[in-house]
């Protein structure tokens, strides 16, 4: 599960009391750790309830949840939404520019770009360059990848965050 918490209010009209966030689910087939049931097959409200599990605020949120607030889980099945993030290896995307390509190339998000992160407007643009700066004689290069992975201040911070 993941979540996307966005700045509110997320809507023009949206109502000071009403916070709006949604999620997705990965593997909407397999069971839940909390809920004993496939999240393809769970409600609104088991759903929310997983959430809460792994997020270990269980407690906090069982006052909200049983008062008599207005709380609305809207399960929407979305089969291509997630693409991005199934699980794949290298070789399953194509090049940018494919080995022996002089005319074409491809672009956007299904592409293979080394040490990258799909779901960006980087990574599109950057499938943009390596296409354009690879078949064409301009000089220039694509913005390089920043890999966070390998730098231990990155890695430090990251595991301070994990532990507060």
């Amino acid at each position: 599960m993941s979540i996307v918490i966005a700045r509110q209010p997320h809507f023009p009209d949206q109502p000071k009391d009403v916070k709006i966030f949604w999620g997705y689910g990965l593997y909407p087939d397999r069971v839940g750790n909390y809920v004993n049931k496939k999240m393809s097959e769970c409600n609104g409200e088991e759903i929310l309830q997983e959430l809460f599990y792994h997020l270990k605020i269980q407690e906090l949120m069982k006052p909200i949840v049983e008062s008599d607030k207005l709380i609305n889980v809207i399960p929407t099945a979305m089969p291509f939404v997630d693409s991005l993030f199934m699980p794949r290896a290298k070789g399953d995307r194509p090049l940018v520019i494919p080995k022996g390509s002089e005319n074409f190339a491809f672009l956007g998000q299904f592409t293979e770009i080394e040490d990258d992160c799909v779901f960006t407007v980087e990574y599109s643009t950057r499938s943009a360059q390596e296409a354009v700066y690879g078949l064409f004689d301009c000089g220039k290069k694509p913005i390089p990848v920043y890999v966070g992975a390998y730098n231990p201040l990155v890695m430090m911070r990251a595991a301070q965050a994990i532990a507060e």
